[in-house]
């Protein structure tokens, strides 16, 4: 299960809107399985079908996570015409940076942009095991 803070989940959502119509990344940061802070990190890809994280905020990132003895909990993007669910290329994206990073991708849809829908997903192997998402207070 991913649980994710109100304040982190309104700083993913409001990124995402943001970059619409473009596919907005970034992370998500905290402890153990809660994400307290969102981390935007820019797209370079600019498109509204594809992102690839700027290297540069990347590191920004992480550095800002290792200083308050945060992790990262997710990486998320959002869809702008399609639902929650990982496309080919995030799984290929995903098996591509498994040796670095293999914990849980977070989705966004904004095909309903009045009513966003959020999905976590562990991605191994090729194969998206969707994993619960729950809002918390802390």
């Amino acid at each position: 299960m991913l649980k994710i803070t109100a304040e982190a989940l309104q700083g993913m959502l409001a990124h995402c809107q943001r970059e619409y119509p473009n596919e907005a990344c970034g992370y998500l940061a905290g402890m153990d399985d809660t994400a307290t802070h969102a981390y935007v990190v820019e797209n370079d890809h600019h498109s509204p079908t594809s992102y690839y994280m700027n290297s540069a905020g990347q590191v920004v990132a992480q550095q800002d996570m290792r200083n308050r003895a945060l992790k990262p909990v997710a990486i998320y993007h959002s869809h702008v015409a399609t639902e929650a669910y990982p496309s080919r290329r995030d799984i290929e994206n995903a098996l591509t940076i498994q040796e670095l990073y293999d914990g849980l991708h977070v989705l966004v849809s904004l095909k309903n942009r009045d009513n966003p829908k959020v999905r976590a997903f562990k991605i191994h192997d090729g194969f998206p095991q969707e994993v619960a998402v729950e809002e918390t207070q802390r």
